[in-house]
């Protein structure tokens, strides 16, 4: 994949290290007001170690921005993952007690763990969709649908053999259904509690629970 990918009127470029602080203003606007993750699980904003884990996937060269000329209207932000993700999920969000993200990072964790993509599909390595976001404005253009299908070009380029993605959200579910993605799991919001039973995740309706898809690459 060069640099710079056309698609009618949309570019697909790999983000690199020179856009992550417009690429994190984009998803400030156009994902995390929106990530049922993120708003159902107080407080509103994201944490800063949220923030730093999507910009650490920029360096391995599958991170996608589409553009119309310089303005960004969708990104994508995916990096590999291995084998031992959800033992390493566990780690982070033990170690994060306390905090909005290591409470994520433990619903993450069982998710991870229940898809078993990698027993599932006998891979070594998958390329994970974390992030997706589109301009809000130009929604109904196949954006997400183009967005998603030039990282799978890009993670065959790069040698992954499937993509995966854990939907947080019903329209995200949707989409993936639409490119004819593979559900491995589900996983309720309203199944992930603490010792007293509390729901440790509320996102707002429609949103009630996580779809793990895998497409092959």
């Amino acid at each position: 994949m060069s640099s710079i990918l056309p698609f009618d009127d949309v570019e697909f470029k790999v983000v690199t290290a020179e856009d992550s602080e417009r690429l994190m203003q984009f998803l400030h606007v156009h994902y995390y007001r929106e990530e049922p993750l993120t708003i159902g699980c107080p407080p509103p904003e994201p944490d800063a170690e949220d923030e730093a884990f999507l910009l650490s996937n920029v360096p391995h060269g599958t991170c996608l921005m589409a553009l119309c000329g310089e303005r960004i209207v969708g990104a994508a932000v995916a990096g590999p993952k291995m084998p031992d993700e959800a033992e390493h999920l566990f780690e982070e969000a033990a170690r994060l007690t306390g905090t909005k993200w290591g409470r994520i990072l433990g619903f993450l964790a069982i998710v991870e763990r229940d898809a078993n993509v990698f027993q599932r599909f006998n891979v070594p390595k998958a390329l994970h969709l974390h992030a997706l976001g589109v301009d809000a404005t130009l929604r109904g253009r196949r954006i997400g649908e183009r967005i998603v299908s030039a990282l799978g070009s890009r993670g065959r380029e790069l040698g992954y053999p499937v993509l995966t993605t854990d939907c947080t959200s019903i329209y995200s579910a949707r989409l993936m259904e639409r490119l004819n993605f593979q559900l491995l799991n589900t996983l309720p919001y309203s199944s992930y509690v603490d010792a007293a039973g509390v729901q440790l995740i509320k996102p707002p309706a429609p949103h009630d629970q996580v779809k793990t898809y895998v497409l092959r690459l």
